[in-house]
């Protein structure tokens, strides 16, 4: 048989696996629930949410004064609880948080706020400088309303002359993120996840129980042949899946894409082949669908809940972010999170990256070490 030939049944082994592979993932109903018909309710639910609404406002305070009134009148601030979520920063930070949607208003106050003017041996005029996202200008004006109140009694309290301090407010064009643009990233991650987990897992498990790989290996085909089928099927799977779960956030929800979507697409796909290995790993470990169920989902369970994906892992104790900051779901959500909605680059989520190769070459040698074909 000249080489020729050889290649072209080669490929023409690898092209029908290949189409027998997807066209068996989507006769399979539980894989589709899971990586497909989930993601798509998540969306859905946590979309329809009414994100904006809110019962008090974060704010950034940038105190540039070192005045008893500038502490003073940021006490006022931090003291109202029930009107402001406060935080303390410098600017460069607390712009960057307006831009990413994380605060409301940034307040400066500026360094001669409290200061005495030796000419006239009263308060010197302050201009207290506020910044708002221009994408949510209710939010914004709301804010300053109050701080306005706040800077008026203050004055009030100090000089019956003419307005000494007053406030100027910017708008400052941003992405206007809101949650949901915070939840997409994380739920496609997710999909990933379970698409790699859940199907290949399920797959080869039934494969096995039913001894359909045992009479597959009688025939030539490779068992190379075979998973090089299997994975592709995968890999395809996985782009119309973040394809259609982005399409529906942005034309449903109006979700901000800041990023590449090729970048969001290279991420995609290096998360397929870190699940599949989880995956393989289930299958060639498992000798049936009940010892595989188990194992997946312990898995699966604990990314599902502390990898960010619903909520800022932030919010979790300090050890358990330690932790969960190695899971890889953790790294895939991260780093597409970070494409999505603050336009970085894949060197900029190089870490992330690097984390998800490590994981994916860890578990495929442990795939390679357990998995059996009968």
């Amino acid at each position: 048989m000249s080489k020729q030939v050889k290649h072209k049944k080669t490929w023409l082994a690898y092209k029908t696996l290949t189409v027998a592979s997807v066209k068996m993932y989507f006769r399979n109903r539980t894989a589709v629930f899971f990586t497909l018909f989930i993601p798509v309710m998540f969306i859905l639910i946590f979309g329809a949410f009414n994100s904006t609404k809110q019962s008090s406002f974060k704010l950034d305070i940038v105190n540039q004064s070192n005045t008893q009134l500038s502490q003073s009148f940021v006490n006022t601030l931090t003291g109202n609880k029930d009107v402001f979520k406060t935080t303390e920063d410098d600017l460069s930070s607390a712009k960057d948080r307006l831009d990413k949607g994380k605060t409301d208003l940034v307040i400066v106050v500026p360094a001669e706020f409290g200061q005495v003017d030796p000419s006239t041996f009263g308060p010197k005029t302050a201009q207290i400088k506020t910044y708002y996202n221009k994408g949510q200008p209710q939010t914004g004006q709301a804010a300053n309303l109050v701080v306005g109140q706040i800077v008026g009694g203050l004055n009030s309290q100090i000089t019956k002359t003419p307005v000494v301090f007053s406030v100027q407010s910017e708008g400052v064009s941003t992405y206007n993120l809101g949650y949901i643009d915070y939840l997409v990233p994380g739920i496609v991650a997710l999909s990933i996840m379970q698409l790699g987990i859940f199907s290949i897992a399920f797959a080869f498990v039934s494969f096995k129980s039913s001894g359909a790989l045992r009479r597959l290996f009688v025939t030539p085909t490779h068992p190379v042949t075979f998973i090089f089928g299997q994975s592709v099927a995968r890999l395809l799977i996985g782009v119309l899946q973040v394809s259609l779960l982005i399409g529906l956030s942005v034309l449903v929800f109006k979700v901000h894409i800041v990023g590449s979507m090729f970048n969001i697409f290279v991420l995609a796909f290096l998360g397929v082949l870190v699940f599949l290995a989880f995956g393989f790993t289930v299958a060639g470990w498992a000798k049936d669908e009940n010892q595989a169920a188990p194992i997946a989902n312990l898995i699966s369970f604990p990314m599902l809940f502390l990898s960010g994906t619903f909520i800022p892992r932030d919010t979790l104790p300090n050890w358990l972010q330690t932790i969960t900051g190695f899971f890889p779901l953790t790294y895939l959500a991260d780093a597409m999170r970070a494409v999505s909605t603050q336009g970085s680059t894949l060197w900029q989520v190089r870490g992330d990256i690097l984390g998800l190769v490590i994981w994916g070459v860890i578990m495929f040698i442990v795939a390679i070490k357990v998995f059996k074909w009968e």
